[in-house]
């Protein structure tokens, strides 16, 4: 998670404290970046453990979990092949999300990276959904758990937040690193195409 956030940084997607990235420890735990962190300069002091359901034990005054940790638990309790959880602040993913709010989803229609994304089909057609930035994050965490509740939609890896960024996930961080740059050029193809659905 480290080398990952440190190249998520240098493409400017993780500037200025934001995202975060976790990783499941086990069936019931997973390790998440703490909250306010540079992460361009991440160190292994800079995460702590938290429960899949639950608030964090390890929590200090310097050392507090990302104020987005409830995504990451409604992720991994609707998703069990999910090992890995990587939120980034990529901006064609605000531009797309604003551009095609109206529908709630942004539509990827015969793109070849969307292979990248798991998916190997011929003229693949995946729906990216959005969902609303509220102040209250674990009301997004909500609105999430529902969207995750229908096995149909977890076939795509990822979610958008509406003007703020994308969460993708994958069985490691190996493959959370492919979806996430999968997403940033679905987005970007998108935008320079105008390909709003």
């Amino acid at each position: 998670m480290i080398r990952d956030a440190r190249g998520f940084y240098e493409q400017g997607w993780l500037l200025g404290t934001s995202g975060n990235l976790s990783i499941k420890l086990d069936d019931d735990h997973f390790l998440i970046t703490a909250s306010g962190r540079d992460k361009g300069r991440l160190t292994p002091e800079d995460f702590l453990a938290c429960p899949v359901d639950g608030e964090p034990s390890e929590t200090t005054p310097t050392l507090g979990p990302s104020a987005e940790t409830s995504i990451h638990q409604a992720i991994y309790a609707r998703v069990p092949e999910a090992g890995a959880v990587y939120h980034v602040h990529e901006p064609y993913s605000a531009f797309c999300s604003e551009r095609d709010s109206y529908i709630g989803a942004t539509i990827m229609a015969g793109a070849e990276m969307i292979k990248g994304l798991g998916i190997w089909e011929e003229n693949p057609r995946v729906r990216i959904p959005i969902f609303e930035n509220h102040f209250d994050v674990p009301q997004i965490a909500a609105d999430i758990d529902r969207h995750l509740a229908d096995e149909a939609k977890r076939r795509v890896p990822g979610v958008n937040i509406r003007s703020h960024g994308y969460y993708a996930w994958g069985e490691d961080a190996f493959a959370a690193k492919r979806h996430v740059e999968t997403f940033a050029y679905l987005f970007r193809y998108s935008w320079e195409m105008g390909n709003g659905a």
